[in-house]
């Protein structure tokens, strides 16, 4: 069983020994002179420099006490949760010092804290997003798949169902992908890897996959490609936000319309501006464009679940840029992507 030492123990023990040590000095004295006067002086000197060192000791001892209290009292606060960095400025105490670097540790394992709170809740709101977006495309697979089997006999009324149910599984098929890629982006699976390069076969290989999409409803696009345009960028996931702002482009711009894309090279960033001659979207309507989920009522009757521009703008803000938005409704929309032009971010 381990035995502990009281404040007052301490100090008795302490007084006791150098009682002790001056009774022994004093009899060694006695016994090395007989001069009563030279055994005064040293008996005097003695005890006054045993005193000193004693205070010494005792001054020490409580300075060291109070130390332990204060770093006690942090370490308390720190488990319960209520610590907070003091006021007062810094010294060169060694309590000052190691509160300093208690607060500096306790600081990181709070952001520690709220950084795998914050990841947890933003996993429970993607499973519950997933969830909800998820029912209405396999409710409807199911209820196509029940009529399917009853009209079997209804060449027509089959093929109808039929197509219905290929526009829910491409629908599906849609949803799970950007599901799959804001998952990885989100939980920290993949890495982007920018680097600085020429941004203009980053944007062909965005506009290789709505080329297509646009000749079927005759839509012109331009390009001011050149070499000479760098921006700090990973290619594969910008064509991929890319994308989704033109594909968004050609899905809202009428036939016959116009798409063009413009490079230009300013002194910190290099700017993407896209313009449609499309339907435009109301003003009101523009902070709410990068929500995950979020469709405007007036673009109802088009295809989409609405995670495209989300996705777009959290690839362009891991690279350090940003996207602006401009549009007026029934003229046409400019979606303004700005990339840094430096191989050195930060």
């Amino acid at each position: 069983m381990k035995k502990t030492f009281s404040l007052k123990k301490i100090y008795i023990i302490v007084s006791l020994l150098f009682l002790l040590i001056f009774s022994g000095t004093c009899i060694i004295l006695r016994t090395l002179t007989s001069d009563p006067k030279v055994f005064l002086l040293f008996t005097v000197f003695t005890f006054l420099l045993l005193i000193c060192v004693f205070i010494l000791f005792c001054t020490i001892f409580h300075k060291l006490t109070l130390f332990t209290r204060e770093l006690h009292k942090t370490l308390d606060s720190m488990i319960e949760g209520t610590y907070f960095s003091p006021d007062e400025k810094y010294d060169e105490t060694l309590l000052s010092q190691i509160n300093h670097y208690l607060g500096r540790l306790y600081s990181i394992l709070e952001n520690t804290k709220n950084s795998v709170n914050a990841e947890k809740v933003q996993l429970q709101q993607l499973i519950s997003d997933i969830s909800h977006q998820l029912k209405t495309p396999m409710t409807t697979l199911r209820l196509t798949e029940s009529a399917m089997e009853k009209a079997i006999t209804k060449p027509q009324e089959l093929k109808t169902l039929f197509h219905t149910n290929t526009a829910h599984l491409n629908k599906l098929e849609f949803l799970i992908s950007s599901f799959v890629k804001i998952s990885r982006l989100e939980t920290g699976v993949i890495k982007l890897s920018p680097s600085y390069q020429t941004i203009g076969d980053t944007i062909l290989m965005a506009l290789e996959n709505i080329v297509l999409a646009a000749d079927q409803k005759n839509i012109q696009i331009t390009f001011n490609y050149s070499e000479d345009f760098k921006a700090y960028h990973d290619p594969k996931w910008t064509s991929e936000a890319l994308y989704n702002i033109l594909d968004n482009a050609v899905k809202y711009t009428n036939e016959n319309g116009h798409i063009s894309i413009e490079l230009f090279t300013l002194e910190n960033y290099t700017k993407i501006a896209i313009t449609d001659s499309g339907i435009g979207i109301k003003e009101s309507e523009i902070p709410k464009l990068f929500q995950r989920f979020y469709r405007s009522p007036s673009v109802k009757n088009f295809p989409g679940v609405g995670v495209g521009l989300h996705l777009a703008q959290d690839i362009i803000s891991r690279q350090y840029g940003f996207i602006h938005v401009f549009s007026t409704l029934h003229v046409g929309s400019t979606f303004e992507v700005w990339l840094i032009n430096s191989d050195s971010p930060k």
